[in-house]
């Protein structure tokens, strides 16, 4: 107790407390050392001795973390849709617009579900992956003679990437919530765990079937529009940002720039005489495809534990 007084004195509940608990490196081997079945066991004794005046005003600085998104999040999560179909109207103002659609993009990742600290190095990695989405396949095709830039060419993919904010924000907060409600029931870490994993993957699935939608409905307004790429990109995209606003910004980033350095590799393979360069639509599913993947296995382990779900680390919902 003395250790971890300040953790302590700041948890809403014991499910805060076990959260803590594992993050400072406690397990149920050691619980049961101490004479608790578990984690949880401990973490309800030690819930048990904190002043209750001390828990009620830390409850009362925290939003609950299932409440529903505010007008003002879900308007900041459908600007930059908003931009991008705009741009998809006006192809001689894409530049701009897409100006305008980083800085919105921005703004939404401030605040609400989406929102993760010390992610900064992931946000500027997916920022070139965003670009590479709306300009890299022209240029590569431009780079190696097999056509001329058109600069408003993958403006209906990227926009219906920018609309699959809106249900991403909804599903992180879904997750955030259902995984925290599994901290009561739950008897030990490894149950916690075994709860989890298949909640990440219906908010993973569910976030590809919004964007699969989404992706197709662009593709037969435009006539025609890719969809294994932009759908690879988004799903790397959004499980890089559950890494980082459960507390793991570092092997978010790592994956994005892996995926950014390969369709780097793929401009400059185009741009090199005699070298043969895939099309940018197959070099950026091919790089967001492996990336995701790779992602979405840490996802799967590191988002089962329970110290990934302290309100302190998940940040305010």
């Amino acid at each position: 107790m003395h250790r971890h007084q300040a953790m302590l004195a700041g948890a809403v509940d014991a499910w805060e407390i076990a959260a803590g608990l594992e993050a400072f490196g406690v397990n149920d081997g050691e619980a049961r050392r101490l004479r608790h079945r578990d984690v949880f066991g401990l973490a309800e004794e030690l819930y048990a001795r904190v002043p209750r005046a001390v828990r009620v005003a830390a409850a009362g600085e925290r939003p609950p973390a299932g409440a529903p998104l505010g007008r003002r999040t879900v308007a900041l999560h459908l600007l930059p849709g908003a931009g991008c179909v705009l741009a998809a109207g006006l192809p001689a103002a894409a530049a701009p617009v897409a100006v305008l659609v980083a800085v919105a993009l921005w703004a939404a990742l401030r605040g609400g579900p989406l929102r993760a600290a010390h992610a900064a190095g992931a946000g500027l990695w997916a920022y070139g992956l965003l670009g590479f989405a709306l300009y890299g396949p022209q240029a590569v095709a431009a780079l190696a003679d097999r056509g001329r830039f058109d600069a408003g060419a993958g403006t209906a993919a990227f926009a219906a990437l920018a609309l699959s904010l809106a249900p991403a924000a909804a599903l992180a907060r879904w997750f955030a919530a259902a995984a925290r409600a599994q901290l009561g029931p739950s008897h030990g870490l490894a149950d916690f765990a075994d709860a989890v994993r298949p909640r990440l993957a219906a908010a993973l699935a569910g976030y590809a079937a919004a964007l699969t939608a989404l992706l197709l409905t662009a593709a037969a307004l435009a006539g025609s529009a890719p969809l294994a790429a932009p759908a690879a990109l988004g799903v790397l995209l959004f499980t890089a940002r559950l890494l980082a606003v459960h507390g793991h910004p570092g092997p978010a980033a790592a994956g994005l720039a892996a995926a950014c350095a390969a369709e780097g590799l793929t401009l400059v393979l185009a741009a090199a005489p005699g070298h043969f360069a895939p099309s940018g639509g197959t070099a950026q599913a091919a790089a967001c495809g492996a990336a995701a993947l790779v992602l979405a296995a840490q996802a799967f382990r590191l988002l089962a534990r329970a110290a990934a779900h302290r309100p302190a680390t998940a940040g305010r919902h």
